[in-house]
């Protein structure tokens, strides 16, 4: 029988009436559930409660729809508690313990302590439990709400390692499974798991590559951007159509930062491959997200069309490691920024300037003997002209040499003899197998020597740990000589990148940005002027001049 309004304002002047707050929530995981669990459901349920109650009075209904119950973080029970430390509200009532929340230490929080201590009624229709009733004490009140509670974390345990389990077999699959894909993709529409590319916004990342590649800075490519009135990519992403926040909130005044133009640049899914798992919620409780150590991510190779290629993303990367400084005034990085390096103390050299009568002159010098206590390294300046002058030389020097190499490899590999020639390397292979099988046999015979009281058992692991030492040392020395005899017998050259890099390049008539962060990794600078330049494409060298050194007799000219 429900009760008359005339009955509950009786009730009112004779005794206690509780203004209600009626708290319903359901979750995204809940959503794939019965409809029971409907935020619907539960309006009934707990308005016909209501109506049986002559002590309850209705105040208001707080309902968070799509929220975890693992932590308090939502915007409908935010605004119930609002209500109870204003004195608009002193009952809650749920459904069940498990619509209130899922985190048993915070539940045991706010029912045990903050309803106490405000002298807020809670009511689990459920659960029956009724911190008003007379039939539940304090002790009943505590086994029975932290045992349903322990028991509701339980399945937000179970369900939050289920959903990572299967986010994670899709990841591994290479299927895509973020809201919005990166800036230069968009989710294909016949299959939201996959992605194809964006050609507007894929158009402007390869700008950016092939800006920053040509000796732009990031400073210079980020204002060059807003000059032009490009959108960055969440002003894009909103212009498109798709609700799309920034994920730290921040205010967007459509603008490129910085840092969306670093992070571009540093994005690893333009090469084609699915990058995933790189960052994580610390757990089902805290939904924090921490970053993921870079070998614990989770990628797949080849999913998607590439819209910078493996080699152009790689000399991006190098580029990052190098100190790389803009002019005052410029948009594009100096010349050799980042590849000047003293030789002895290995630091960053910095630019100067030097005006005198005849004009004016730019040098390096060491930044060690400038700002560290003297001694700890030399000046070692050098004027830049000078540094361009030999830079030059020696490239132009470089692409005669790749053409020569080009030339003589050509002729190595189509002479029938060239296989003869490893037979000093099989030779070699041989007598460090020998010398393996005899360490081992030394260690086979340490233990009876440790048995028999020859040796004592600290002799015996030391002994033992050198020999395998030794052992693992040979191994890899074998390894490496049977893969140079392969290499040697297959031949070497049209995959070369000492010879490819340089003929591609050509001819060069002057020192280019573009040019110098492509082929040399850094020149070193000595006391007195002289200079050291490595190559990128070293090891290729060296293979290739040992790959014709070995082959000599078939190089020689005829």
């Amino acid at each position: 029988m429900y009760t008359s309004y005339e009955e509950k304002e009786r009730l009112r002047k004779d005794s206690k009436i509780w203004r209600a707050a009626l708290y319903i929530r359901l979750s995204k995981e809940d959503k794939k559930m019965t409809e029971s669990e409907s935020v619907i459901s539960q309006k009934e349920i707990l308005k016909e409660y209501l109506k049986l109650q002559p002590d309850i009075e209705f105040y208001d209904y707080y309902i968070d729809d799509g929220y975890s119950g693992t932590n308090f973080d939502r915007p409908g029970f935010k605004r119930m508690m609002d209500d109870i430390y204003s004195g608009k509200v002193d009952c809650v009532i749920v459904k069940d313990l498990s619509r209130f929340g899922r985190n048993h230490a915070d539940m045991g929080y706010y029912t045990d302590n903050v309803f106490a201590r405000h002298h807020i009624r809670f009511i689990s229709l459920n659960n029956g439990v009724d911190t008003a009733s007379n039939n539940m004490n304090a002790a009943t009140r505590c086994i029975s709400v932290g045992v349903t509670n322990v028991l509701n974390e339980s399945v937000a345990a179970t369900t939050s390692v289920n959903v990572r389990g299967s986010l994670n077999v899709r990841r591994r699959k290479g299927d895509f499974i973020g809201s919005f894909a990166s800036y230069g993709y968009i989710k294909d529409p016949e299959d939201h798991h996959k992605l194809v590319i964006d050609e507007d916004a894929a158009s402007v990342v390869r700008m950016i590559f092939g800006k920053f590649l040509a000796g732009m800075s990031i400073m210079g490519i980020t204002r060059e951007l807003n000059e032009a009135g490009i959108p960055n990519p969440s002003t894009y992403k909103k212009n498109s159509g798709f609700n799309y926040r920034h994920p730290a909130g921040k205010i967007n005044d459509g603008l490129w930062p910085e840092s969306s133009v670093r992070r571009v640049l540093k994005n690893e899914m333009y090469t084609g491959d699915m990058i995933q798992g790189k960052s994580t919620t610390i757990s089902y409780k805290i939904k924090q997200c921490t970053a993921v150590p870079k070998d614990d991510w989770i990628i797949v190779r080849g999913t998607h069309e590439p819209i910078i290629d493996r080699e152009t993303f790689d000399k991006a990367q190098s580029l990052f490691n190098r100190n790389i400084r803009q002019s005052p005034g410029k948009k594009e990085v100096d010349l050799f920024a980042g590849l000047v390096r003293c030789a002895d103390c290995g630091r960053a050299m910095s630019k100067k300037s030097n005006k005198h009568s005849y004009g004016e002159y730019h040098y390096y010098r060491c930044t060690t003997a400038r700002k560290m206590k003297k001694g700890a390294c030399t000046k070692h300046t050098i004027r830049i002209d000078k540094i361009e002058e030999a830079v030059l030389v020696f490239l132009q020097k470089m692409v005669e040499v790749a053409a020569e190499y080009d030339e003589i490899i050509k002729k190595i590999n189509s002479d029938s003899r060239r296989k003869n020639n490893t037979v000093h390397l099989s030779k070699e292979v041989e007598r460090k197998n020998a010398e393996r099988e005899n360490l081992r046999r030394m260690m086979l015979d340490l233990y009876p020597d440790w048995k028999n009281g020859v040796i004592t058992k600290s002799e015996y692991d030391e002994l033992k740990a050198d020999l395998q030492a030794k052992i693992e040392k040979l191994d890899d020395l074998i390894n490496k000589l049977r893969e140079k005899i392969e290499e040697y017998e297959r031949g070497i050259g049209e995959d070369n990148s000492f010879v490819v890099n340089f003929r591609r390049i050509g001819n060069i008539e002057r020192l280019t940005r573009p040019v110098l962060t492509e082929l040399i990794e850094e020149i070193l600078v000595h006391e007195g002027g002289n200079i050291t330049i490595r190559l990128k494409c070293k090891d290729a060298f060296e293979k290739a001049a040992e790959y014709i050194e070995m082959n000599k007799d078939i190089a020689k000219p005829a």
